[in-house]
């Protein structure tokens, strides 16, 4: 009996156990994110810096979070131009305009943020939030996405992933 109750002490203690912070950094290590070990990391992919998901536990849909750059963009290019050309591509192809827009900053560099909502291809509800920012001739676009029930819920864990953005030249 003594075995039994220590046994379920054991494992009702483990299963309080905070999770790692593990940083997640594109192939060259110029663009990093911090994350909990209980993402993971999908690979490289071109245009893709960094592309890691977890599974949300509540709904069983996953939880992505895609850091992608553009280079070589046209010399003089601002924010405004380049955000503005990113999500309207996104918008029209997802049929859905953003539902929130808002600036911030990250590190003193400035990003431009949307909300919206989709239908994927599953007809699940899906919310997108989409960070812009520019280094000189190059775009980054931060993106999460999970479904539209938990989304609200857990946006503070994502703009505590998304606020330890670090890009560097």
């Amino acid at each position: 009996m003594k075995k039994i109750f220590l046994l379920l002490i054991l494992i009702s203690s483990l299963s309080f156990i905070d999770p790692k912070k593990v940083v997640f950094k594109s192939i060259d290590s110029k663009t990093k994110l911090i994350a909990t070990d209980q993402w993971k990391n999908l690979g490289k992919q071109k245009g893709v810096e960094i592309f890691i998901i977890r599974k949300n536990n509540a709904t069983g849909i996953p939880v992505t979070i895609i850091v992608s750059k553009d280079i070589n963009l046209k010399e003089g290019i601002d924010l405004n131009t380049y955000s503005a050309g990113k999500i309207f591509l996104q918008a029209a192809a997802l049929k859905t305009e953003p539902s929130v827009t808002n600036e911030t900053s990250i590190n003193g560099r400035r990003y431009k943020i949307f909300e919206y909502e989709y239908d994927n291809k599953d007809f699940l509800k899906m919310k997108s939030l989409v960070y812009h920012t520019l280094i000189g001739t190059t775009g980054y676009q931060l993106v999460t996405t999970t479904d539209f029930e938990s989304f609200d819920q857990n946006k503070p864990f994502y703009l505590k992933i998304l606020n330890s953005l670090e890009v560097s030249n």
